[in-house]
């Protein structure tokens, strides 16, 4: 995607325009939770789930946008875990990657589940064992550090647009509109469909490793981010309006339901089309499922809070074995937890946006804390007009989702606490058993390569 300049500049020139990131970010956040969750979701909340996807792109706008200035102002490895720590305070940035397990043995539960419940259309196999199988064909190709080409990546991405248009266009013109009422027949399930309906946005994520091979950031990654949002929404709306203007409400409530839609008004072949698009868009996801959460877990093993075995590299595979077995291991014996998809989808939607929140905060803070990153930034926002309004937006909506999970799910809450005070007592534990002083330089300040020169607005270092 982007080369090497020539002279004295090491850094990566731009490249990426317009379209080559619109289709790598909307690539991104297509994937296996859209095939999943609307079966489950639209037989609890019904037809609202149609309103559902439109306010959960809300806070996915705040995201994108907390994404899209902190990555250009400050292109670091370990993402959200260094934001928060340098930007906020050591211990809430090291939630983030104390978390992080949790998340990815959620996020690999509900892609498995998914994978099994399409596959079974093929094969008449029993679920768990699919699940099993997946489980462990992740835990394999990350391990290994195997990786499709870009050229089947593509494909895979063209076949799985395909495929939601060969569901979404002949579908609205089979959509019965009685099926729409009544149209909130949970208030409950609703709120919750929101919450679990943000785990599919967190796709765009992808924003903060493009950095500077973005060609002219400043006026690309806004107009990107508007474009990204819409046309996923629009995806995401269209499909769930079919399914539940096809079925039944009361009907729904599997994770396969999309392949049932559309063998009511596709042919015999049609359930076949949509399963094979589910599993298109988990291939096109297990091959950096681990190895992506497992960046932020090597940057806070260097930094020394977490155990240094996991910032370790394997020397024949070139991979963070350590990392990825914590990552991937656990997820075996979850299995059972495997049915409650509804639930482990809040968890990541509630646990991601919780940590976004802390990246506002740290957003606010960066001209105070950083001001020669935040002054050589491709594009920024006036400081009341617009950091204040992204701030306090992504307040409201993280203390909604608190407020929506503790009364429909307080269970979820209430892990989420837990671990939290878990992470506070292992993150003293740990500063006890090691430099205190130097953990808390390490953890409030930036690597050499990823700081900017004053005088030139260039990163220094390799």
């Amino acid at each position: 995607m982007s080369e090497q300049a020539s002279g004295e500049s090491d850094t990566l020139t731009s490249s990426i325009g317009i379209v080559g990131v619109l289709a790598l970010l909307v690539g991104n956040a297509i994937s296996v939770p859209i095939f999943v969750l609307p079966g489950p979701l639209a037989g609890a909340a019904g037809p609202a789930l149609v309103l559902a996807i439109v306010l959960a792109s809300i806070p996915a706008s705040f995201v994108v946008l907390y994404n899209a200035l902190l990555g250009s102002a400050m292109p670091v490895a370990g993402g959200l875990y260094v934001y928060i720590s340098r930007l906020t305070a050591p211990y809430w940035g090291f939630l983030v990657p104390f978390t992080i397990p949790l998340v990815a043995w959620a996020s690999l539960l509900v892609t498995a589940t998914g994978f099994a419940e399409y596959t079974r259309l093929f094969f008449d196999v029993p679920s768990t064992l699919l699940i099993y199988v997946l489980l462990g064909f992740v835990l394999l190709i990350n391990l290994l550090g195997l990786r499709l080409v870009a050229q089947i990546q593509l494909v895979f991405f063209v076949g799985l647009i395909g495929v939601l248009l060969t569901f979404i266009v002949p579908g609205a013109s089979a959509v019965d509109t009685a099926n729409y009422a009544p149209f909130f027949p949970d208030y409950g399930a609703f709120g919750l469909a929101v919450i679990a309906l943000f785990y599919p946005f967190l796709g765009f994520g992808l924003l903060i490793e493009l950095g500077e091979e973005i060609d002219d950031p400043r006026r690309t990654i806004p107009l990107v981010l508007g474009l990204g949002i819409g046309i996923v929404a629009l995806f995401y709306v269209a499909l769930i309006a079919v399914l539940v203007g096809v079925v039944p409400y009361t009907q729904l409530g599997n994770e396969a339901d999309l392949a049932f839609a559309a063998s009511r008004f596709l042919p015999w072949w049609g359930e076949y089309v949509v399963a094979a698009g589910a599993i298109f868009a988990v291939v096109t996801t297990v091959n950096t499922t681990l190895l992506v959460f497992s960046r932020t877990l090597m940057r806070a093993s260097r930094d020394g809070i977490l155990p240094a075995a996991l910032s370790q590299i394997h020397p024949q595979f070139d991979t963070p074995h350590y990392a990825i077995a914590v990552l991937g291991v656990p997820p075996f014996l979850l299995v059972p937890l495997a049915d409650e998809i509804v639930g482990l989808s809040v968890f990541i939607g509630l646990a991601s946006l919780t940590a976004y929140f802390f990246c506002a905060i740290g957003l606010w803070n960066l001209p105070r804390e950083f001001p020669d990153h935040y002054a050589n930034a491709p594009f920024r926002l006036r400081r009341y007009r617009g950091l204040l309004v992204s701030v306090l937006g992504g307040a409201v909506v993280t203390g909604a989702f608190w407020i929506v999970t503790l009364l429909q799910r307080p269970v979820v809450g209430v892990v989420l606490i837990g671990w939290f005070a878990v992470a506070y007592c292992y993150y003293r534990y740990r500063l006890s058993k090691t430099d205190r002083v130097e953990i808390y330089r390490t953890m409030t300040s930036l690597e050499g390569h990823e700081r900017v020169d004053r005088n030139t607005g260039d990163h220094s270092g390799e």
